[in-house]
């Protein structure tokens, strides 16, 4: 199994709108074959940095998400809402 967390600072007065755009991609995400989970979690003391959580079965499915239309589509809108690039880390499940 691989996670994924891909951490957004996202503009103050775009976060709304951050949002809005993640409940497609998530919504879309999660019917892929591999997904096994694809969520948004918002920072408790800093609502504007937000952090998706995934996990997928395997390396060959995050290849075919990443060339996804959904995601194609919909990443480069986020990244344009932050005020940096986004800091994406990939981990094995070990125990």
């Amino acid at each position: 199994m691989i996670h994924i967390l891909a951490q957004f600072s996202v503009k103050e007065d775009k976060v709304s709108e951050f949002i809005e755009l993640c409940k497609e991609l998530i919504k879309e995400s999660r019917q892929e074959e591999g997904c096994v989970a694809y969520n948004l979690q918002q920072n408790r003391e800093k609502d504007n940095h937000l952090v998706f959580v995934e996990q997928w079965k395997s390396e060959k499915d995050i290849e075919i998400h990443n060339a996804s239309k959904h995601f194609t589509k919909i990443v480069p809108m986020l990244i344009e809402l932050c005020e940096k690039d986004p800091t994406i880390e990939t981990f094995n499940s070990l125990v």
